[in-house]
């Protein structure tokens, strides 16, 4: 995998995170199959779609709680 595609799975997950952490710190509606456009290029977006999709329930629960631990959060669901 060439550091591009890297790079794109990568800002996939982040994006993800940070917006549906966002979302539910201010208790707006998210919904994850809405994959926002990163490239026009159909390989770094699928590497951006593979990176938004990696994302868990339990990543984005550690954050929402504070980083709590791995315990807790997988009580939480």
């Amino acid at each position: 995998m060439g550091k591009n595609w890297e790079w794109s799975l990568k800002k996939g997950k982040e994006q993800r995170i940070k917006l549906e952490v966002d979302a539910r710190m201010h208790g707006l509606p998210f919904n994850p199959n809405n994959i926002p456009l990163h490239s026009h290029c159909g390989t770094m977006q699928s590497h951006f779609n593979k990176g938004w999709r990696s994302v868990s329930a339990i990543d984005i629960e550690l954050r929402v709680n504070g980083n709590r631990d791995y315990q807790h959060a997988r009580q939480q669901l």
